[in-house]
C-alpha cells in the first residue's frame, strides 16, 4: 500500500489468538503494525487464491524467496573464500621465505600443483604427492 492511499476504519473484529499469531510474526513479515500484517496477509491470500488464474504467483514468490537465501550464502561463502585464501597466501609466503625458494621454483611447484588438481577432478588427495601414491 501507498503512503498516499487513505486506510479506511472498516471494524474487523479477530480472536486474541489471531492477535497473537499476528503480534509474534510481525517481525518475520516485515511488517510495522498490525494493520501493515493484515494488508500484506489479504495481498497473499488474495494471491493463493488466484494462482489458478495465475500459476506464476507461487514460482514469483518462491523464486524471490530463493534468490534472498541464495544472495546470503553467496555473501557468507565469499567471505569464507576470502579468509581461506589469506591464510592460504600467508602460509604459501611463509614456506616460500623459510625454504629460500626463487620465483622459477615457485612457478614450476604452482604449475605442477595446477596439472595435479586438474588431472584430480579439482578434488586433491592429501598425502599423495604428484598425483601418484
Amino acid at each position: 500500500m501507498s503512503n498516499q492511499e487513505k486506510r479506511i476504519k472498516s471494524g474487523l473484529a479477530v480472536t486474541a489468538a489471531h492477535l497473537k499469531l499476528c503480534d509474534d510474526n510481525l517481525g518475520r513479515a516485515e511488517a510495522d503494525s498490525r494493520n501493515e500484517f493484515v494488508e500484506k496477509a489479504i495481498e497473499f491470500y488474495t494471491g493463493y487464491l488466484n494462482a489458478a488464474r495465475n500459476p506464476r504467483f507461487f514460482d514469483e514468490m518462491f523464486t524471490s524467496e530463493a534468490q534472498k537465501k541464495v544472495e546470503i550464502l553467496s555473501k557468507t561463502m565469499g567471505t569464507g573464500q576470502y579468509k581461506i585464501a589469506v591464510e592460504l597466501a600467508k602460509l604459501s609466503r611463509l614456506l616460500t621465505e623459510h625454504l629460500g625458494l626463487d620465483g622459477s621454483k615457485l612457478r614450476l611447484i604452482h604449475q605442477q600443483c595446477a596439472e595435479e588438481v586438474k588431472q584430480l577432478g579439482s578434488v586433491p588427495e592429501f598425502g599423495k604427492h604428484g598425483g601418484r601414491n
